[in-house]
């Protein structure tokens, strides 16, 4: 019965998420009844013999998919210009389609001529058109955001689930492929270890969903800092890695200073309290050598070198 509680979950979720645009919602009804007020008051009922089933099936058809096209954009869209002209577009279209479904068992006598007008006139089909286009300048905005991890979502390989960044087997298998290109594309290369604090406090103090927040702005905030060329993989809690390419150690250097910087002067505010914390991260670089005989030597240096600088770290407390 898992499915069934799932399947419950979901259809409650999307219902909370559709009822955010009520207004759309009240607009759907309206049109709904005012075209069968309309059509019913001053028309009346065809006969049975002239219902052509083929249309009158087609056209419901068409009316009840532009409904579940609306409600699927309501569901999935927050509030916000965007979604207004998409809601519009679709109820325009669906009074269009409706009006003809209508058509098909309400005859109107000759002075009434405002169906032709509801089933002719473009207004859905232009709304959505410019919701189109809003929502094509939308996308770019998000992709230009996104694109340090567009190559992360084009991989197979499977992702942190926490901050949907690769993990582990990745970093190796990104190292491997370095070494393999030959020595002067390897030596190229700069591994990046950095330990996170205080991600064990929040957890500890606040629970383990705050701190997967934590850990999912942390990784947003160095994905923004670094190029696109660079790769960030989170390894376990709060250690995160970091793959720069074509580089070499004053540039390397430089850059990580910068991304430390940038991380300790970070201020986490904790949800629904007035408290907060100050990240603070420990950082380790190493260069790729050509005297390394394999790919993980880079790793294990890179572990040793952060396992040395904690306990320098600590003994200076």
């Amino acid at each position: 019965m898992d499915w069934l509680h799932r399947w419950r979950y979901a259809c409650i979720d999307n219902v909370q998420k559709i009822m955010r645009h009520k207004i759309w919602l009240t607009l759907l009804g309206f049109v709904f009844l005012l075209l069968l007020t309309l059509n019913f008051s001053q028309g009346e009922l065809k006969p049975p013999a002239t219902w052509v089933w083929v249309d009158i099936i087609g056209e419901g058809a068409s009316s009840l998919c532009v409904v579940i096209w609306l409600l699927l954009v309501l569901s999935m869209r927050p509030v916000g210009q965007v979604t207004n002209w998409f809601a519009a577009g679709f109820i325009g279209i669906f009074a269009s389609n409706f009006q003809d479904f209508l058509d098909e068992w309400v005859h109107l006598p000759l002075p009434y001529t405002w169906d032709s007008w509801v089933e002719s006139l473009p207004v859905g089909l232009l709304a959505l058109t410019v919701a189109f286009c809003l929502w094509r300048k939308e996308q770019g905005q998000i992709d230009r955001y996104l694109l340090k991890r567009q190559a992360i979502y084009h991989n197979t390989t499977a992702l942190d689930h926490t901050t949907s960044l690769p993990k582990f087997e990745h970093l190796n298998t990104q190292l491997e492929y370095a070494f393999a290109k030959g020595k002067a594309n390897w030596q190229q290369h700069a591994l990046v270890l950095v330990d996170i604090t205080p991600f064990s406090e929040i957890s500890y103090r606040y629970g383990g969903r705050e701190a997967d927040r934590f850990l999912v702005v942390i990784s947003e905030l160095m994905l923004l800092a670094l190029r696109e060329e660079d790769m960030l993989c989170h390894l376990a809690g709060d250690r995160f890695a970091i793959v720069m390419k074509n580089v070499n150690q004053t540039l390397a250097q430089q850059k990580a200073d910068r991304l430390k910087a940038l991380i300790d002067q970070f201020y986490f505010s904790i949800k629904d309290s007035e408290h907060g914390v100050s990240a603070q991260a420990t950082m380790v670089l190493v260069m790729a050598d050509n005297s390394m005989k394999a790919p993980d030597s880079l790793l294990k240096q890179a572990i040793l070198a952060l396992s040395n600088q904690h306990k320098l770290v600590q003994s200076n407390t």
